[in-house]
């Protein structure tokens, strides 16, 4: 039982995953929308590695080799669509918040509107990942690839 959840819903996840990335990577506004720069980079390195580290884990089979086939299929899409998107996102996710409280008063008409208050916005938006926590991402990742030429 526990190789068929290692063999089928791993990878199922995993592709599931991907293609997230990659909606976060090409959409501007919704749901799955990327918040800044950062953010997509750290979900393109944390997916890549998980990506990765599976490859190691599961043992494919001919069906879900298909499965590896479109997370990194996935994974080139966020890739295509961080590198072409990538001026218009938002460095970080301070400046997409101040654009979208900006653009709100120009909605409302009224340039003089007060700011919305940013109490408690902390508690409900994640914290935007810094350069450490990127660089060790990519550290990670290039321990991995390391790991993976090493084992064949």
């Amino acid at each position: 039982m526990m190789q068929v959840i290692i063999g089928w819903v791993l990878p199922a996840v995993l592709a599931l995953a991907c293609g997230w990335v990659a909606a976060s990577a090409w959409q501007s506004d919704g749901m799955a929308a990327a918040r800044s720069r950062r953010s997509l980079l750290a979900a393109m390195l944390e997916t890549a590695f998980v990506a990765l580290a599976l490859r190691l884990v599961v043992e494919w089979s001919p069906v879900t080799i298909w499965l590896w086939i479109l997370s990194v299929a996935a994974l080139a899409a966020a890739t295509a669509g961080a590198v072409i998107r990538w001026e218009s996102l938002p460095r970080t996710a301070a400046e997409a918040d101040a654009a979208g409280t900006a653009g709100s008063a120009a909605r409302a008409g009224s340039a003089d509107a007060p700011a919305e208050s940013k109490r408690g916005r902390s508690r409900r938006q994640p914290r935007e990942p810094g350069t450490a926590t990127l660089s060790g991402y990519a550290v990670l990742l290039a321990a991995a690839v390391a790991v993976s030429i090493a084992a064949g």
